[in-house]
């Protein structure tokens, strides 16, 4: 029996939950530091692997915010070579413990091909304390039906867009650009914003300004350093520049041919001058250069002004929704919250990102 509304999807199914005295043909066991390598190769072989089920992401995660790690290696029963792998980090909250993979867009198990996903997730179910909350979260590009006969309720947290750039950028810019991206693009460059590699001693400073401007708990430094040190080259920055002073800037995370746009930053007095425009095209233009097959424009509402200017640089459009169990407690997935509180938080925005409090609130914002 299934239940919709608000967003919201719940298909109880206690009978397939149960799974009824059949012995599971799968174990879950929980990932230490000796398991780094057996994660490694689960994460370099499978076709769906982003960067945020990489031990680069959570060893900069954890290093950063010091959750309760609780990653898991999947096994046949009895065996010791992994058949697959699902990151997250267990987080304290008022309604108990919810066990995620924080700050990204994407958190879902990654299974060899022939593993049979309901008995998994059946078994991820049933690794949860009292008031306990395991959220999985998941793209419609992955083609993972198997939630709801696991057991999941779910949650709809907007949509993402991915371009494929395995053409030249002349190609995705005439074939996918839309007129008025290609327009701010050309004023752009006609007002002289230009664009170059950088850092996070450079990116940093432009971010925080914009979380202070949308009142939003900013990641600590530390973070986009430790992310850079395990990341190395597949970081990067970009920054545009006009008449000499920085006016957006740009970070994004590549994994496996993918580019996610992850993170970007501008003044707003410099909007006219278009630099998200010319930021969003530079890294696809690098990516069309290099190996990256698709540049990953990140999650956003459909009805959102953001969702708006990245549906202007063309690409596919995803539905994203994180699967929770138990599923009546999908609410905790739910970001419904933090659209109805942003008008408030800028208004409470010198509290908010002050140095001292943005960093270690953003600790209890884990979305």
């Amino acid at each position: 029996m299934c239940a919709t509304g608000e967003g919201r999807i719940e298909c109880t199914q206690a009978a397939e939950r149960s799974g009824g005295d059949v012995p599971n043909p799968y174990e879950i066991r929980r990932v230490t530091a000796a398991d780094r390598e057996r994660w490694r190769a689960v994460v370099a072989e499978h076709p769906s692997a982003t960067v945020f089920h990489t031990w680069a992401w959570i060893t900069a995660v954890d290093s950063a915010f010091e959750y309760d790690p609780a990653h898991v290696l999947v096994y046949e029963t009895g065996t010791s070579e992994p058949v697959g792998a699902v990151p997250g980090f267990s987080i304290a909250g008022v309604g108990g413990r919810t066990v995620v993979n924080p700050f990204c867009e994407y958190g879902f198990g990654l299974f060899d091909t022939e593993v049979d996903p309901v008995p998994v997730l059946r078994a991820l179910a049933a690794d949860l304390g009292p008031l306990g909350a395991r959220v999985l979260k998941d793209a419609g590009w992955t083609g993972n039906r198997a939630y709801n006969a696991g057991g999941y309720g779910a949650v709809q947290t907007g949509e993402v867009i991915r371009l494929d750039t395995d053409r030249s950028f002349e190609a995705v810019r005439e074939q996918s650009f839309a007129g008025e991206a290609r327009r701010c693009l050309r004023l752009a460059s006609e007002a002289g914003v230009t664009v170059r590699p950088a850092g996070i001693t450079e990116y940093y400073p432009l971010y925080r300004k914009t979380m202070e401007r949308l009142g939003s708990p900013q990641f600590p430094e530390a973070f986009f350093r430790d992310l850079a040190a395990e990341l190395a080259d597949d970081l990067l920055v970009l920054v545009a520049d006009h008449d000499g002073e920085t006016v957006g800037t740009i970070l994004a995370l590549d994994h496996a041919g993918v580019r996610m746009i992850w993170s970007n930053a501008s003044r707003r007095d410099a909007w006219d001058l278009h630099p998200n425009h010319r930021l969003y095209a530079a890294a696809i233009a690098d990516a069309c250069e290099s190996d990256v097959e698709v540049v990953d424009f990140g999650r956003s509402r459909p009805e959102s002004g953001v969702h708006g200017f990245k549906t202007g640089f063309g690409g596919q459009r995803s539905p994203l929704a994180s699967f929770v169990t138990p599923p009546h407690r999908a609410g905790r997935a739910s970001l419904e919250g933090y659209g109805k509180a942003a008008a408030v938080a800028e208004r409470f925005s010198p509290v908010l990102t002050h140095p001292a409090v943005g960093p270690r609130l953003k600790r209890f914002i884990h979305e």
